[in-house]
């Protein structure tokens, strides 16, 4: 319980940030807690079971290849810290990818550690470990994509599906969004932003969906996902998503209207929005609570770079708004342990 106050707390005193004279003292009660954290929690849920099955790596080639390359040199759990270790640093690299053009190394540091106290950085090194890497390398190409180098996007996303199979879905899912937006909205120069065209479409798509889903997801590999969480005594992905969605709700409130001379940062928001409709449509049913929740994973990564870039870029109410809504996650919480 203790590690859990001290990352709520984290997040609650990340108001220090307003003040350009208070991000040193931020960034080292930021350091101390994360040391203090990650040195006496305990192995929760997923790394235990990563721990248990390096003798045996049944997972995704890429993923598998990893564990085997370090086993005969380390015990089981240090294969998985060396692992741990290294999603730390595709971390890093990641975001500095999006904030590395911030000026101000304050301001970059600062971005880092709501990265590293993010709920996607939470989950993704203390239990999703190959989730959180696929989507990291994903955010890559997406980089690469939004910046014309289509080809070079693609053949960064091939890594991925080595290292998680949803990472397919999930990558072509964004890019289709991505090229629909920037075909409609960013290629034409007096072109405005409609908004509430993008709704309209993603409400249709939502009706079509609540009718279609069930049928369509008994009918892929995906169908074993239903009703597993009945059996996990997992939190109820509902209760989930209406966190998730009041903080979208008020984070987008203090971001204001789409800013078409912000192509990325933008760009980023919509698929955002996209995956808040989407996973809307799941909540509606129950059987899907674990398929929803590798949406909700992905979600939470996309969340991270936003919070990130909102927080360098100035809009530092919603970059606030969205790093508290991190400290009621309940979630993430459970995976630092309980001591």
């Amino acid at each position: 319980m203790i590690l859990g106050i001290l990352y709520s707390l984290q997040h609650i005193i990340s108001i220090l940030f307003y003040d350009k004279h208070l991000r040193i003292p931020f960034l080292c009660f930021s350091f101390f807690f994360f040391v203090l954290i990650y040195f006496l929690k305990p192995d929760t849920y997923d790394i235990i079971n990563y721990t248990n099955a390096v003798s045996y790596p049944y997972f995704e080639p890429g993923f598998s290849l990893i564990i085997l390359a370090l086993r005969p040199f380390l015990s089981n759990r240090a294969v998985i810290l060396v692992i741990q270790i290294l999603i730390g640093v595709l971390t890093y690299l990641t975001v500095r990818t999006y904030v590395g053009g911030t000026e101000s190394i304050w301001e970059r540091g600062v971005a880092y550690a709501l990265a590293f106290f993010s709920v996607a950085f939470t989950l993704g090194v203390n239990n999703a470990l190959r989730q959180y890497m696929a989507s990291l390398i994903i955010f890559i190409a997406i980089w690469e994509f939004l910046n014309g180098r289509k080809i070079l996007s693609f053949l960064v996303f091939l890594f991925t599906p080595f290292i998680h199979l949803s990472s397919v879905f999930f990558y072509l899912i964004a890019v289709i969004i991505l090229a629909f937006s920037e075909k409609r909205y960013f290629s034409q120069e007096k072109l405005t932003f409609s908004i509430n065209l993008v709704r309209t479409l993603f409400l249709i798509l939502s009706i079509v969906s609540i009718a279609a889903l069930p049928i369509v997801v008994n009918y892929t590999r995906y169908a074993t996902y239903l009703d597993l969480n009945m059996s996990s005594g997992r939190v109820d992905f509902l209760v989930k998503y209406l966190l998730v969605l009041i903080a979208f709700l008020a984070s987008e409130f203090y971001l204001g209207n789409i800013n078409k001379e912000e192509y990325i940062f933008s760009q980023l928001r919509i698929l955002r929005m996209f995956l808040i409709i989407l996973m809307f449509v799941f909540s509606f049913f129950n059987s899907l609570n674990e398929l929803s929740s590798r949406i909700l994973a992905f979600y939470f990564t996309l969340d991270m770079l936003v919070l990130c870039l909102a927080y360098v870029k100035g809009y530092k109410t919603s970059a606030f708004v969205i790093n508290l809504s991190y400290a009621f996650a309940i979630n993430a919480i459970n995976v630092i342990g309980r001591i």
